[in-house]
């Protein structure tokens, strides 16, 4: 989770521009940060869903990470990236262009400084 926000973060001082459009800056912005983030993660995240299945459910990470290595290789341990990059993308993406027109309202209305 820190990941996105230095992402965002880094965004926001580096191309400004993109946050002034209402909906397509924030939604591309945020979609990026957190596919990039989720993609650091996937193969932990990855070994959770398999503990959640019941498979390896007794051995610990470091040896169901070894075993999904050596049995799948490093596509292994991306399994399932496609639709989780997909589900990421859009579900952040528009999370922000909620949260950005929310913050504007809110400023609007007089409810904060």
């Amino acid at each position: 989770m820190g990941t996105y926000f230095i992402l965002i973060d880094s965004f926001r001082r580096n191309i400004p521009h993109f946050f002034e459009s209402p909906i397509l800056g924030p939604f591309l912005l945020s979609g990026s940060a957190a596919t990039l983030a989720w993609w650091l993660v996937w193969p932990i995240e990855n070994m959770k869903s398999q503990v959640q299945g019941n498979f390896g459910k007794e051995q610990p990470l470091k040896h169901r990470l070894q075993a999904t290595f050596r049995e799948r290789g490093v596509t292994g341990l991306y399994r399932g990236i496609g639709p989780g990059t997909l589900r990421s993308f859009l579900a952040n993406g528009t999370s922000m262009i909620v949260m950005s027109n929310a913050q504007k309202l809110v400023t609007k209305l007089g409810l904060r400084d």
